[in-house]
């Protein structure tokens, strides 16, 4: 079957941190839970990656990436790279070891997954974390559009439209998507990742109007990421709240489907996100926080290049998780969610690990809809009848789509040392870890829940509260005050689409 390609779209620098720990993920050798068994099918590469043009083996991501920050001194490649021979970078991991390997903790302690330098938000440059090869059209910033110097932040939903409105700059961005979608054989669509609480909101906004206007076959499916932050004045806050408005209406009018994701309580006070799992892990770093999100994309995004059994189509995908309207959907994960898995009780016990990523939603019980994909667990045709009837006694008026892999998540440097204190790191007795090198199960799950209305009628509640003095630099920037007002009966408007009923 032919693959059917998809473009990956990232601005700003929450974004590409996150992308570039997710492109290093996919960029690994598939394994099973058994050593005997590697995985070699499961996995369509050319759907994310772009091929070379030449009689060499080579590829590299279909991606294209916004930054604000210039110049580019990032290695890139113009065509091709070589990936017949042997690699001894020291980027690449053994993922299938003898059968003397050290076992999993001793193994993955042995790696140097993560460096200081990454450890803060103040490491030099996100494109540091990757380890693959670019094309030269993939990295863009919007210094080469329009010089943003003069803006001094780069805060507002305005500013990032702005960067975009004149007519010569839309066309350089129009030029860079037409490259990588006439050098596909079966494009079907784009996966967008923005930071969604700055400019780089509406500049998200403007690429979504360019492509529903060039591409309004094609299927978009977008996730509007919102970084953590340990303390928020309240000028800023205003400023997140009003520009995650603004994105909100975007996405509902120009996106298939989106999916709202963070760390941060950010309008919900009781929405901190924490993981059993992962005990140390700091929300604040945009290192760590993009090292699960990834995660997490990893696992949800995996049965639209998978080749046995799940091979969807993107807007299959998408089709399958919106009806009437509900185009916003909850994403959860469990990470890591270990392979103990035997019976309904043990299910039941797994699934308690499971966090939702999405602002202002605390589980998703209500649901109309769902994915679930689960990674690498072995006996597939087991656990899919376990999933199957586990699921439909756990939510008896939902329709449940389960996806399951034997293919693992994978740590692949540079990834976060928190994951490395993880209690679900252990061996087990009913499936040897030591077999299969730093892999781990996960677990991830997209929902069209009764929750995003209750999501999004909390965030009208805080819009409401903005009084005009605090709006004072979106006005400057050229918006109107009925905008923003109109903007909020919108989002009442959108929360009413999830009404039970």
């Amino acid at each position: 079957m032919a693959a059917k390609e998809i473009l990956t779209i990232q601005l700003g620098e929450f974004s590409n941190v996150l992308g570039a720990l997710w492109w290093n993920m996919q960029d690994v050798s598939p394994v099973s839970a058994n050593k005997s068994d590697i995985v070699d099918n499961e996995n369509e590469q050319r759907v994310f990656f772009r091929e070379g043009k030449s009689n060499k083996v080579s590829i590299n991501p279909r991606l294209l990436a916004v930054d604000l920050k210039g110049p580019m001194d990032f290695p890139i490649q113009n065509q091709e790279f070589d990936l017949s021979s042997q690699d001894t970078s020291p980027h690449k991991i053994d993922l299938i070891p003898g059968d003397h390997a050290p076992s999993l903790c001793e193994q993955i302690s042995s790696i140097q997954l993560a460096s200081s330098e990454f450890e803060s938000n103040d490491f030099h440059e996100w494109k540091a974390l990757f380890n693959n090869k670019l094309h030269p059209k993939s990295l863009n910033t919007l210094n080469n559009i329009q010089s943003v110097s003069a803006l001094g932040t780069f805060n507002l939903f305005s500013q990032g439209m702005a960067c975009l409105e004149k007519e010569d700059n839309l066309e350089y961005m129009e030029n860079q998507i037409r490259f990588f979608v006439e050098e596909s054989d079966y494009f079907q669509g784009f996966n967008m990742l923005f930071d969604a609480d700055n400019g780089f909101g509406g500049a998200a906004s403007k690429l979504l109007q360019l492509i529903q206007q060039e591409y309004s076959t094609k299927t978009t499916f977008t996730i509007p990421l919102f970084p953590a932050h340990s303390m928020c004045e309240s000028a800023r806050r205003v400023e997140r709240l009003t520009n995650l408005g603004l994105v909100v209406e975007t996405l509902f009018e120009d996106s298939s489907m989106f999916s709202p994701v963070s760390l941060d309580p950010f309008w919900c006070s009781t929405n901190s996100r924490k993981f059993s799992g992962l005990q140390n892990l700091k929300p604040t770093s945009i290192y760590q926080a993009g090292a699960v999100i990834a995660t997490a994309l990893d696992t949800i995004f995996f049965p639209l290049h998978a080749k046995k059994g799940y091979l969807h189509s993107l807007s299959d995908f998408v089709k399958k998780l919106t009806s009437d309207g509900r185009k916003a959907v909850g994403m959860s994960c469990a990470i890591p969610l270990w392979n103990r898995i035997s019976n309904l009780e043990s299910l039941n016990s797994a699934f308690l690990e499971v966090t939702s990523l999405t602002p202002c939603v605390e589980n998703f019980r209500d649901c109309w809809t769902q994915q679930l994909v689960w990674r690498g667990l072995p006996n597939l045709s087991d656990f899919q009848s376990l999933v199957e009837f586990w699921s439909r006694t756990q939510w008896k008026h939902t329709t449940t789509f389960n996806c399951v892999f034997s293919t693992p998540s994978s740590l692949v440097k540079p990834y976060p040392e928190f994951f490395l204190d993880s209690p679900n790191l252990v061996e087990d007795s009913t499936w040897n870890p030591s077999k299969i090198g730093p892999n781990f199960c996960t677990f991830g799950g997209l929902h069209n829940s009764v929750s995003l209305g209750h999501s999004l009628r909390n965030l009208h509640t805080e819009l409401s509260k903005i009084e005009r003095t605090s709006l004072q630099k979106f006005l400057s920037s050229g918006m109107e005050q009925d905008d923003l007002l109109e903007n909020r009966n919108r989002i009442i408007s959108y929360a009413e689409l999830y009404e039970e009923s």
